[in-house]
């Protein structure tokens, strides 16, 4: 297998501290919609497990560098968050049905 064609990417202090600002922020909003989320129990979980998902998309592309790596890893890790994001609408639908 041939591994030459691969290119670093280097990324630079401005995109580390957007990427880092955009974490922190969602950070702030996860917290900021458990503690003032009223009764919205349901709402609120899946709120918080929506922005967990993008906080891991967020990591994913720009910490791990899946956003200059092939497209067979975007596509698996897209796989992946559709699995993840329909068996938690499945479980939401059979919290709501009890």
């Amino acid at each position: 297998m041939d591994n030459t064609n691969h290119q670093e990417h280097i990324s630079s202090y401005a995109e580390l501290f957007g990427t880092w600002a955009a974490l922190i922020l969602l950070t702030f909003l996860t917290v900021f919609i458990s503690v003032f989320g009223g009764d919205l129990h349901t709402l609120t979980v899946a709120m918080a497990l929506f922005i967990a998902s993008v906080k891991a998309a967020v990591v994913g592309f720009y910490f791990m560098h899946l956003k200059y790596d092939k497209k067979m890893y975007r596509l698996m890790m897209t796989v992946v968050l559709s699995l993840f994001t329909f068996f938690l609408f499945m479980v939401i639908l059979d919290y709501l049905t009890r």
